[in-house]
């Protein structure tokens, strides 16, 4: 089965195309083919379908060889164009060739015809496949000119060879200002070198690097920006280009900085709110047992005297719990990270709680996998945030069959993981969205604020925290924090 060939012959003599298709068929093509003799004829055939050359007589009673050139250019198709002609001089090929033809046979030598077809083929391929690259190319830096982040192209040494349009509408450069300069040209003052050393060497050892820094226009305007720089290679694997994409976030911090200053008074309302109802009703229990006990002093017999004292110091006990866990609020306000080794610290952990918890028929399990796993923390408020998380499970745990907590710490993708599962009675839904609001509690005696607690603490030391629950089975809570190589 010889190769698939899609042919146009135009040729007014049916036994000239036979002779052609013969060789073909010897130079091992199998043609499908159309032949056709006039111009109208050859346009229809062009619109009608797809081909992969056109084979073309010289001189024709109706037609020519260049004619059918013309119409081929005129159609905008790029295909291989050969023309044939029984006694062809060298002037008429020249004229052929300059014309466009791709290549011109005499019909008395065809055994020229497969391998010129095999060439053109090939060279057709060729530049096709160099069109789609440049179609590609163009498609690419349209969108980089058209793209609302500014983009730098760099040689190895940092100097700029190229900025887009959104480059100079964010930093006020022309073009030709910043083409031949380096990106020191935007620095604001804020970073040292020590700053753009680290940058370099995460660019060497990870091949991009992300941030922000703080950058000044042409104006003198500062303004941050986030900056992700990527290096091009060559096939030998040198790097020579970058890429920066940079995106002014001016105005997005400082929307987030309102919204952010609007949730706070918003949180201080809602905490001062909490604060005044929490301490509010026991001192008013405590005020009402002590007017009790001015007007009965006298007829009060020492019973009842100690009895409201008792109630009194009671709800005093209360605000003092409430005080302290403020205090735990406040307590890692600058948090001191440094590499724990996790096997090591849950050991001690576990060997903290587990007397209290054997007492009350708890089970702990711990499994840190792998067992060389490292974070990166606060290790006495990560061990606050577990143990108020331990307190919890140990409070769903009351009263359940076999109550069980697992601890599992494992590490992936620059963050170690540190779940922590009970068989406790879980949580309902709606119980579930309101857990991380201050002095929220399901319990008799909770204040509502150790999972506000746990998350603060978590985000100083740029955690994580969810919680999953299913009533009567029990809740996971799943913390992230980074790993020590993050």
């Amino acid at each position: 089965m010889g190769k698939p060939l899609r042919l146009l012959i135009i040729e007014d003599s049916d036994d000239d195309a036979q002779l052609l298709l013969l060789d073909l068929r010897r130079g091992g093509y199998e043609p499908s083919f159309l032949r056709v003799e006039t111009r109208e004829a050859m346009e229809k055939a062009l619109e009608a379908q797809e081909w992969d050359i056109v084979i073309s007589d010289y001189v024709m009673p109706t037609f020519s060889g260049l004619e059918a050139l013309r119409v081929l250019k005129e159609s905008g198709l790029d295909l291989p164009f050969i023309v044939l002609s029984g006694n062809i001089g060298e002037d008429i090929a020249v004229e052929a060739m300059k014309s466009g033809a791709h290549d011109y046979i005499i019909k008395g030598n065809l055994a020229r015809l497969a391998p010129a077809v095999e060439r053109e083929l090939r060279d057709s391929e060729v530049r096709r496949a160099r069109a789609r690259a440049e179609e590609e190319r163009a498609r690419l830096a349209t969108a980089v000119e058209e793209v609302a982040e500014a983009v730098v192209i760099t040689d190895a040494r940092g100097i700029i060879q190229y900025v887009n349009p959104a480059f100079e509408k964010i930093t006020g450069y022309a073009r030709e200002e910043a083409v031949g300069g380096n990106m020191h040209l935007l620095d604001g003052g804020n970073h040292n070198e020590s700053f753009f050393q680290s940058l370099r060497e995460t660019l060497s050892r990870d091949g991009v690097w992300n941030g922000r820094v703080s950058n000044k226009k042409k104006d003198g305007t500062l303004y941050e920006e986030e900056w992700t720089i990527s290096p091009i290679k060559n096939p030998s694997g040198e790097v020579v280009n970058y890429v920066s994409v940079k995106r002014d976030i001016t105005e997005k911090l400082r929307l987030e900085s309102i919204a952010q200053a609007v949730d706070t008074m918003n949180n201080i309302g809602y905490i001062f709110s909490g604060v005044r109802h929490e301490i509010g009703n026991p001192i008013s229990s405590v005020a009402m047992a002590l007017n009790v006990l001015k007007m009965k002093i006298d007829v009060y017999d020492k019973e009842n005297i100690a009895r409201y004292i008792d109630r009194a110091l009671d709800e005093i006990v209360k605000v003092e719990y409430l005080l302290h866990s403020l205090k735990n609020y406040n307590l890692y306000e600058n948090p001191e990270p440094r590499p724990i080794a996790m096997k090591d610290f849950a050991t001690k952990l576990c060997a903290l709680m587990r007397e209290d918890f054997t007492k009350r028929g708890i089970v702990i399990d711990a499994i840190v996998e792998p067992e060389g796993t490292r974070a990166y923390a606060d290790p006495r408020a990560l061990q606050q945030v577990l143990l108020n998380v331990f307190a919890n499970a140990a409070d769903a745990l009351d009263g359940r069959p076999c109550p069980k907590i697992v601890l599992r710490i494992s590490e992936t993708k620059g963050k170690v993981g540190i779940t922590i599962e009970d068989n406790g009675c879980g949580i309902t839904e709606e119980n579930l969205e309101r857990i991380f609001k201050p002095f929220y509690t399901s319990k008799a005696r909770g204040t509502g604020l150790g999972l506000v607690i746990v998350r603060k603490m978590l985000s100083q030391m740029h955690g994580t925290v969810s919680v999953t629950s299913r009533p009567g089975q029990g809740t996971a809570v799943e913390i992230l924090i980074p790993a020590e190589k993050a």
